[in-house]
């Protein structure tokens, strides 16, 4: 029986284990994936500048360490590494270029004529938020430059084929190792802005997620069941988990802010019946301490 936090429609794969590179195991979202693919599959982590226990050093910008790696005989490449932050993409598009789009540039030349498929995690953000829900065919127009540089990433890979871009929303939850997301809960006060609308995903569904999807190619969607403000977001977890901070309504970009970000990010799909457990489900798994 599925735990109610996985994805709706979710059952356990029949694939075989396989060999997996995880490039960004350190973060976020990539210790989210590690915890699920790690105990089920033969996985080689990396991180950057967060040591873990377990998992190799690369800094993307080491072109030849990044190649050699890729080529070392893997059935899948998941890339989950970059840069992020999307106000630190827009202070240095060149940086975010460099460690977004150029990366991958260097994965698929390294693949080229192996049986190895390379998994892009991308983002909503490739869309400018004015549409009620963005499928897998819509066009895309981003608004900021960690959304252009998405693009550009994109490009290089669906030119090549054979290959997937996985395209997640806003992803909530607690990481293994990097908690970046409740770091935005942990002032006296959380501004949170009630003008921003997503379907954000709980990080322990994306593991399942994937091992559901990388059998597609092009593009595919993994959005969440629930579509919530920020402020309605972070109310919740902030209720759920009982933490000390107030959630403060706001709209329009803090002070400081300068980077744009789209109004209205849901991300449905027409490839698949796979969506992201409800903020209930979430929220109970999530208090209950669950990764």
């Amino acid at each position: 029986m599925n735990p109610s936090w996985r994805p709706s429609g979710w059952e356990a794969p029949p694939d075989s284990p396989r060999r997996i590179l995880l490039l960004g195991a350190s973060g976020f979202v990539g210790g989210g994936l590690w915890s699920h693919l790690a105990p089920r599959h033969t996985v080689v982590g990396t991180y950057a500048t967060r040591p873990v226990p377990g998992l190799v050093r690369l800094d993307l910008r080491d072109e030849r360490r990044l190649a050699a790696l890729a080529a070392d005989g893997f059935d899948l490449v998941v890339h989950a590494a970059g840069l992020v932050p999307l106000e630190a993409a827009e202070a240095d598009p060149a940086l975010a270029h460099r460690l977004n789009v150029r990366p991958v540039e260097v994965l698929l030349d390294a693949l080229r004529g192996s049986a190895a498929k390379l998994v892009l995690l991308s983002s909503d953000n490739v869309f400018d938020g004015t549409r009620p829900h963005y499928t897998e065919a819509d066009p895309r127009s981003p608004v900021n430059v960690y959304g252009r540089t998405k693009v550009a990433a994109e490009d290089l890979l669906l030119a090549e084929g054979g290959h997937l871009v996985l395209r997640l929303p806003l992803v909530f939850g607690r990481g293994p190792w990097a908690n970046t997301f409740l770091a935005r809960l942990a002032a006296p006060t959380t501004p949170a802005r009630t003008d921003l609308v997503c379907a954000p995903v709980y990080l322990p569904s994306i593991g399942p997620a994937l091992t559901r999807l990388w059998h597609h190619t092009g593009v595919v969607h993994y959005g969440g069941a629930d579509v919530v403000t920020r402020f309605e977001l972070m109310s919740r977890i902030q209720q759920a988990l009982r933490l000390p901070t107030r959630v403060l309504p706001t709209r329009g970009p803090q002070p400081r802010a300068d980077c744009p970000r789209p109004p209205h990010l849901v991300l449905r799909s027409t490839r698949h019946r796979l969506l992201g457990p409800g903020l209930d489900a979430a929220l109970a798994h999530l208090a209950g301490g669950g990764l």
